[in-house]
């Protein structure tokens, strides 16, 4: 098919990741509008009712990738919370991980950022973890805000365009850039300058910027 990459042997995966693996190509580098599932098939290498036989539609698909991405991400984080204790640095772990994904997989990051309708909606389940920390750390006096709630607007609003501005529109330095939108996001909980700093030099933080 005219404007699809050479074959990469996606036939030798299973056919639910295959597919998934195209979408993920093609979404990333075309953006959703432009891609059929037809297109996503002829990049899987499978039959089209083998897609029907995994998803229901092109937006069925986008939806359970960008989930998917969601997830691991999550896990990422999952792993590396037990490390500290203060919610404060759980929250600088997550938003550093959220906003790496754009400096190093930004196609990753485009479906994140634009096909996962529950990503920025505070009573998604999903962002149930990123509610409990923040109502954890206003309980140990850490946050300041007039309720969880309100906190998850503030912090998924910012990640959220921190996202899209990596994507879309990439500064010079996106990982100083990165640096600079924790420090806000964490500076607009009522974190006093000098913690926000400690946290961001933080070992577990700023090995994730290191890539550790």
């Amino acid at each position: 098919m005219p404007g699809i990459p050479n074959y990469r042997g996606l036939r030798r995966t299973p056919n639910r990741k295959a597919l998934l693996d195209a979408a993920e190509e093609l979404f990333g580098r075309n953006g959703f509008g432009a891609v059929s599932v037809d297109d996503i098939v002829a990049r899987a290498g499978v039959a089209k009712g083998t897609f029907y036989n995994h998803f229901a539609s092109k937006e069925d698909i986008a939806g359970k990738l960008a989930l998917d991405i969601r997830f691991e991400v999550r896990d990422r984080i999952s792993l590396i919370k037990p490390t500290s204790s203060d919610p404060a640095i759980h929250l600088a772990i997550a938003a550093t991980l959220f906003l790496d994904l754009a400096r190093t997989k930004p196609r990753r990051a485009w479906i994140l950022a634009n096909l996962l309708g529950e990503a920025t909606d505070v009573q998604a389940a999903m962002n149930e973890p990123v509610r409990q920390t923040l109502a954890a750390g206003m309980a140990q006096g850490r946050f300041r805000s007039a309720s969880p709630e309100v906190a998850l607007v503030v912090v998924l609003g910012i990640v959220a365009a921190g996202i899209r501005h990596i994507v879309e529109r990439p500064p010079p330095d996106p990982q100083a850039f990165s640096v600079t939108l924790t420090a806000h996001l964490l500076g607009a909980l009522g974190l006093p300058n000098h913690e926000v700093q400690a946290i961001l030099a933080a070992p577990v933080v700023a090995a994730i910027r290191a890539g550790a």
